[in-house]
């Protein structure tokens, strides 16, 4: 049996084609039955392979579980740098953070992160804190940027930034749960109405 290694000159093995391809059948299943009910036997059936091979890549359920929730993670932090950078380097803190809110918008709609991340609490203990630490990095791009535009005179005094990230990151995510594709708002309206709430409240103008 070939053994799964990185090539010398970087190609992907067959092996982590599969394991791409069992993530993202995971990924699937978990937004279409959600992640109690989806078993080693369920996602195999979906990725056409045998229940026991999946074993060659993935210890367990919750490995899969895991690798999931770091893909998601990992897809968002990309899509949210990618907009912070399109924005510009002459940009204003202000307008990279509207860019990097309508990124983690648009990413949590499309990807259905929300009902994953409420799957995080159920991990073991040793693959919840692995995790935690992805999220922490993500949220620091945030964090960044609102300190940023504190030491710029951005903002108003007075707030505790931690707050107003955590407060922002969960609103926007749990857009998900409401949002109707078919409505009158697309992505990008709404996080320029909530732009709109910050600049009331946080954000200074002119």
């Amino acid at each position: 049996m070939q053994t799964d290694v990185q090539t010398a000159n970087g190609k992907v093995t067959k092996a982590e084609r599969t394991r791409a391809r069992l993530i993202e059948v995971a990924k699937r299943l978990y937004q279409e039955h959600g992640s109690d009910h989806v078993t080693i036997r369920r996602i195999a059936a979906a990725a056409k392979i045998e229940a026991g091979s999946i074993y060659y890549h993935f210890s367990s359920r919750d490995e899969i579980m895991r690798a999931v929730l770091e893909s998601g993670v990992g897809g968002a932090q990309h899509e949210v740098l990618q907009a912070i950078a399109e924005a510009g380097a002459d940009s204003s803190s202000i307008e990279r953070l509207r860019a990097a809110f309508g990124a983690h918008l648009r990413y949590t709609l499309r990807e259905h992160f929300s009902s994953r991340l409420k799957s995080i609490r159920r991990l073991p203990k040793r693959l919840r804190e692995h995790h935690m630490q992805q999220e922490r990095e993500y949220a620091a791009i945030f964090a960044d940027l609102l300190q940023e535009a504190q030491r710029k005179g951005l903002l108003r005094p007075g707030f505790d930034l931690s707050v107003v990230r955590m407060l922002s990151m969960g609103a926007l995510t749990w857009v998900a749960e409401w949002y109707d594709p078919k409505g009158a708002m697309t992505p990008d309206d709404i996080a320029d109405e909530f732009m709109r709430m910050l600049t009331g409240s946080v954000v200074r103008t002119k």
